[in-house]
């Protein structure tokens, strides 16, 4: 059975709730600035199957950060709401809101995928 696809409501609805969630750094082993980058190091726990093959179960794993991207980590501080930290990097980087826009919600996407922060959204009818 094929899933239907949402209708221009809905998407604007998700849109919507995506642009108020509200980003937070999750708790980092070590933060260094080295060559005007920001570094990152994160504990994460090793899938099973590498753990089958022998590797640890914690490792940490670091991640560079360039001035924009530090621009946007450090936003992420548990009270702004992302179109607020969008609104901020357009301001700072005098680039249109669409383009913020798309390259805040990217990057979130990535710090997200790589476990460097957490969004914590607001429950419907709150």
């Amino acid at each position: 059975m094929r899933r239907q696809r949402p209708t221009p409501e809905q998407l604007a609805a998700r849109r919507q709730a995506s642009l108020g969630g509200v980003p937070f750094r999750l708790p980092a082993v070590r933060q260094e600035e080295k060559g005007g980058k920001l570094y990152v190091t994160i504990q994460f726990e090793r899938p099973r199957w590498q753990r089958v093959l022998g590797a640890d179960r914690q490792c940490q794993r670091t991640f560079g950060l360039d001035a924009y991207g530090r621009r946007v980590y450090e936003s992420c501080d548990g009270r702004q709401p992302v179109q607020q930290i969008i609104r901020q990097f357009a301001k700072q980087t005098n680039v249109s809101l669409p383009e913020a826009e798309l390259a805040v919600t990217r990057f979130l996407r990535t710090l997200l995928a790589k476990g460097l922060v957490a969004i914590e959204m607001e429950k419907p009818g709150r």
